[in-house]
C-alpha cells in the first residue's frame, strides 16, 4: 500500500499502511526508538510521516530482508549519525545560492528596481527614497 500524502497519521492508519499489529509497532518503538507517537487530549495516538517511514524501513529490514535486530539497531544508529540537521542543510543551500549571485547580477537587479521606481514616480507617487 502506498503511503497517503499527509503529515500526520492516526494509529489505525499506521497499522493499515504498515500491515503490522499495534503490539509490533509498540515493541519496535521501545526496542529501536527513533519514533514516538503524540497523544491528543482524548488519548488517541498520532504518528508523523517520518515515524511511519521509519516503521516501514524497520519492517523492510527485519521482515523482508531478515536482518538481525542488533544489525538493524546499528543501521539506524549510523543513519542518524549521517543525517544532516535540517537547519544546517538550509544554511548550506542559502550560502550556495548567495555565492552564485555575482556583482554583475546585483547591478542588473538594482537597475531594474530603479526602472520600476521611475515608472511608479511618473504615475504621481514618489516611491523613490534615497
Amino acid at each position: 500500500m502506498n503511503m497517503p500524502d499527509k503529515l500526520i497519521f492516526k494509529r489505525s492508519e499506521v497499522i493499515k499502511i504498515t500491515r503490522l499489529d499495534g503490539k509490533v509497532i509498540d515493541y519496535w518503538q521501545r526496542e529501536f526508538g527513533g519514533f514516538s507517537p503524540k497523544i491528543d487530549q482524548l488519548g488517541e495516538l498520532f504518528y508523523g510521516k517520518n515515524d511511519v517511514e521509519l516503521i516501514l524501513k524497520i519492517k523492510q529490514w527485519m521482515v523482508e530482508e531478515k536482518i538481525d535486530k542488533s544489525q538493524v539497531k546499528e543501521m539506524l544508529k549510523k543513519q542518524e549519525e549521517d543525517k544532516i540537521p535540517e537547519n544546517e542543510l538550509y544554511e548550506n543551500v542559502i550560502e550556495d545560492n548567495l555565492k552564485e549571485i555575482s556583482s554583475e547580477k546585483l547591478k542588473i537587479i538594482r537597475k531594474n528596481l530603479q526602472d520600476i521606481l521611475t515608472i511608479l514616480d511618473k504615475n504621481g507617487k514618489n516611491y523613490a527614497k534615497e
